[in-house]
C-alpha cells in the first residue's frame, strides 16, 4: 500500500497559489475534504510549532471519517531538541520557563525537565482521537542538524521509541545531518532503529554539504517513509523569511521517475505501508509533484 501526500494542506503559499477553488480556500472543513479526496495521506506540520489541541484532532477525524485517509503528525519542537517559541506555549507552561515573560525562541538547554515532560503528555493525549479512529499514520521526529550520533543521542532515540510506542504511535525518525550515514556510524544506527522498531525516514534532499543522502533502507516492516524536500542546494542551509522558501523546488519528470524507482523497487516490497510525502511546499510545487508521482505509480 503506497500512500502519497504533501507536508501540510494549509501552507499559506499553497492557499495563495489558487489550488483550492473559490468557496473552499477559506472554509476549514471544505478545504480538508477537497485535499483528502485527491490524496490519501497528509503530514501535519503545525504540531511542530505548537502543542495540538484535542478538539482539532477530533475534527480532522470526523471530517475524513468516510475516506481512506490518514494523518501523519510532526512532533512538537520540544520533543525533537529544537527548543520552543515561548509565545506558542500555553500560559501555564510558560510559567515554567526561567523567564516567564520571554517572547522569542527558548533553546532546548533552557527548558526545565518538567516542562518537557508535560509537553510529551499533552502532545500524545491530543492525538488520541486520530489514533482511536485508525487515522494516525506515523509520528515524525525530525531532528535538527546539531543532533548528531553519540551515546547520548542514541539514548534519546530509545526514549522516543518507548514513549511514542507506549501511546500507540508509530515513531519515524529523520536525521538532518550526513554524519548519521558515515560508513563507521550507519550500520550501528540502522541496527538500533531496527531493535527499537523506529521507522527510518528516507530523505530526498539537496545535494548540499552536510545534507543527508538518500539511503533507501527499511528498519520497520510496518512502514517506510520517503520524504521529498526538493533539491534546492542554494536554500538548504539558508535562513529564509518563511520555511516554504527553503524548499522552493519543482521536481522534474526525470527526478520523479527516480523517486518512483526507489519507492517501488527498494521500499514498498519490504513494508506493509509506504508513505511518500512531498515537502517542497512552496506554492503548487508539492501538490504538482505528488500528483505526478501518483500518475506514475497508479496510472
Amino acid at each position: 500500500m503506497i500512500r502519497v501526500g504533501t507536508a501540510s494542506w494549509t501552507d499559506p503559499t499553497l492557499l495563495e497559489a489558487g489550488w483550492y477553488p473559490p468557496g473552499v480556500k477559506n472554509d476549514a472543513e471544505k478545504r480538508l475534504r477537497y485535499y483528502a479526496e485527491r490524496f490519501n495521506t497528509v503530514e501535519v506540520d503545525s504540531t511542530y510549532y505548537a502543542i495540538p489541541r484535542r478538539r482539532v484532532a477530533e475534527l480532522w477525524a470526523e471530517r475524513t471519517a468516510d475516506l481512506d485517509f490518514d494523518f501523519n503528525v510532526k512532533a512538537y519542537s520540544a520533543l525533537t531538541r529544537h527548543g520552543v517559541e515561548a509565545r506558542a506555549l500555553p500560559k501555564d507552561l510558560r510559567q515554567l520557563l526561567p523567564d516567564p515573560e520571554a517572547t522569542g525562541k527558548v533553546p532546548q538547554s533552557k527548558l526545565p525537565p518538567e516542562l518537557v515532560e508535560e509537553t510529551w503528555s499533552r502532545f500524545l493525549e491530543a492525538l488520541e482521537p486520530l489514533r482511536d479512529a485508525g487515522k494516525l499514520g506515523y509520528t515524525l521526529f525530525q531532528f535538527p542538524p546539531w543532533f548528531k550520533p553519540s551515546e547520548e543521542t542514541y539514548g534519546y532515540l530509545k526514549e522516543v521509541a518507548t514513549r511514542a510506542q507506549s501511546a500507540g504511535h508509530l515513531p519515524a525518525v529523520e536525521f538532518r545531518h550526513a554524519s548519521w550515514y558515515r560508513e563507521d556510524v550507519w550500520p550501528r544506527v540502522r541496527e538500533l532503529l531496527r531493535e527499537w522498531n523506529l521507522v527510518h525516514v528516507v530523505v530526498d534532499a539537496a545535494r548540499a554539504k552536510g545534507a543527508p543522502p538518500l539511503v533507501p533502507e527499511v528498519t520497520n516492516g510496518e512502514a517506510a517513509v520517503l520524504r521529498c524536500h526538493g533539491r534546492n542546494a542554494e536554500t538548504w542551509w539558508a535562513k529564509t523569511t518563511i520555511a516554504a522558501e527553503r524548499f522552493d523546488y519543482w521536481y522534474s519528470e526525470e527526478e520523479i521517475d527516480e523517486l518512483v524507482q526507489v519507492a517501488k523497487g527498494e521500499l514498498a516490497p519490504k513494508v506493509k505501508r509506504l508513505y511518500v510525502i512531498f515537502n517542497n511546499n512552496y506554492g503548487l510545487e508539492g501538490v504538482a509533484a505528488a500528483r505526478m508521482f501518483m500518475e506514475r505509480v497508479f496510472g
